[in-house]
């Protein structure tokens, strides 16, 4: 697949997305011919976008070289944890056996409070969970500055006519993770509100699958718009999902 303004994908191109934030193409992929998809590297310093369809991007220039290409393996199946490790207290981690209490926080506390530290409440209980995590028996298991983690179990009420978990059950886990991670970032009074989410589903979820954690990490934070990028992982690694988000920083 070409970028918008045209040209067949290459490693080193530099482009820029929609938002005009511009990057360098660090591989390129291509299940088969003409379905090429991209890892971008910021300009910024941002993490890496893991899968991204060129038609997002449009060429700037094309360089023969880049330097410190990773290996694309590397890049999909990085480690759960951040490449520069928060400081102790800026990490939160649930206990396994916590009891969850499910509910709304009111607005007039919610707005008193940074991002990452509501998140945090919610996470040792300390406020109650949002409902939509009971009805799909999703679970909050980590958070910190630009990072949230979500754990699920798919189950056979789930499922659809085809013999498997609708796309629904991994779209509304990645939005989540996704935008958790960019609330994370928000000071006190400052909210959010979603303005696209693009999902990539790499193979069927089924009963059998197990367990599933949903990783969300912003890409770039900005005044007034934020995105962030996220992947759906088993137990061993293996990738299910992948997606982009795009939010609308609402100041107070």
């Amino acid at each position: 697949m070409p970028y918008a303004s045209g040209e067949t994908p290459e490693v080193g191109d530099h482009v820029k997305n929609k938002w005009e934030q511009p990057g360098t193409v660090i591989a390129v992929y291509a299940a088969q011919e003409g379905d090429e998809q991209v890892s971008i590297r910021w300009d910024d310093g941002g993490d890496d976008l893991p899968l991204a369809s060129p038609a997002e991007f449009a060429l700037l220039s094309r360089s023969s070289v880049v330097n410190e290409v990773p290996d694309p393996a590397t890049i999909l199946n990085r480690s759960t944890e951040s490449e520069e490790p928060p400081l102790p207290e800026a990490e939160f981690i649930a206990p396994a056996d916590r009891a969850i209490q499910y509910g709304v926080v009111p607005p007039a506390t919610a707005k008193t409070m940074p991002g990452l530290k509501l998140l945090a409440a919610i996470l040792d209980g300390t406020l109650p969970a949002p409902p939509i995590q009971q009805a799909l028996s999703f679970r909050l298991v980590q958070v910190e500055p630009g990072y949230a983690a979500f754990v699920a179990t798919p189950k056979f009420d789930y499922y659809t006519s085809l013999g498997s978990v609708h796309g629904g059950f991994a779209a509304t886990l990645l939005d989540l993770c996704m935008s958790s991670a960019v609330h994370s970032t928000l000071q006190a009074g400052y909210s959010y509100a979603t303005l696209e989410i693009k999902i990539n589903y790499v193979r069927a979820i089924t009963a059998d699958t197990g367990e599933v954690r949903a990783e969300g990490r912003v890409v770039h934070s900005g005044e007034q718009i934020a995105t962030a990028g996220g992947r759906l992982l088993d137990s061993a690694g293996v990738l299910y999902a992948h997606g982009t988000t795009t939010c609308l920083i609402l100041s107070p």
